[in-house]
């Protein structure tokens, strides 16, 4: 009877570990398609982020950078001792970068970064006085968690806000940006000393959301 049972345990475990196989492949086919659209949408609209909709749930593909450091020197030369307090070495010569210093890095890399007027968007969305206040302390340029406060100021748009996320993700990369350098000393001499000092590979990405 035990040997009985151990075989139909065996039995419904490579059954199991078949169709999670099955279901694996169907749905990594499934998302390279959604990441292929998904990619055409970005390329088409020049922007970063795109989220499509079904019954049950939506979809999100957007770019993200990893960035490298190639030569921390040039970085002490262009931020100063801010340096010593935002990157740290690690073994094997790796830099464990604060998050927020990473990002403006990045931005200031691939001149994701501008100044926009926030107050006025706001205002063409429909928001009052009260309303923009809430979403400004809110906002923090992530295309998904920006989206779920503008939603639920009860901010509406035809194209389901791409565009007016692009603009409030790059006037927060702005602000950024501004913290660590004075954005009027960018110029092209800097911009070539950053390439210079890191490399950034750009990876597709998605996400799946939907009710658990």
């Amino acid at each position: 009877m035990e040997m009985l049972r151990n075989e139909n345990l065996i039995d419904k475990a490579i059954r199991l570990d078949k169709d999670i196989k099955s279901k694996k492949k169907e749905l990594d086919e499934i998302k390279a398609e959604l990441q292929s659209e998904g990619l055409k949408e970005l390329e088409n609209k020049n922007m970063k982020y795109v989220q499509f909709y079904g019954d049950n749930g939506s979809c999100e593909v957007l770019y993200k950078q990893k960035l490298e450091i190639e030569n921390v020197n040039t970085l002490k030369e262009i931020f100063g001792n801010v340096i010593d307090n935002k990157i740290k070495t690690v073994q094997e010569i790796k830099y464990d970068i604060e998050s927020k210093f990473k990002k403006a890095l990045i931005s200031l890399y691939v001149g994701d970064y501008k100044e926009h007027d926030l107050d006025t968007l706001l205002t063409s969305l429909g928001l009052d006085d009260d309303k923009k206040k809430v979403a400004l302390k809110k906002l923090k340029g992530e295309y998904a968690a920006d989206k779920k406060v503008l939603e639920s100021l009860g901010a509406v748009d035809e194209d389901g806000l791409e565009e007016e996320l692009d603009i409030i993700r790059e006037h927060k990369n702005f602000e950024l940006v501004s913290k660590y350098i004075d954005i009027n000393a960018i110029d092209d001499t800097l911009k070539k000393q950053i390439q210079r000092a890191l490399s950034i590979e750009d990876t597709l990405t998605l996400g799946l959301t939907y009710e658990k």
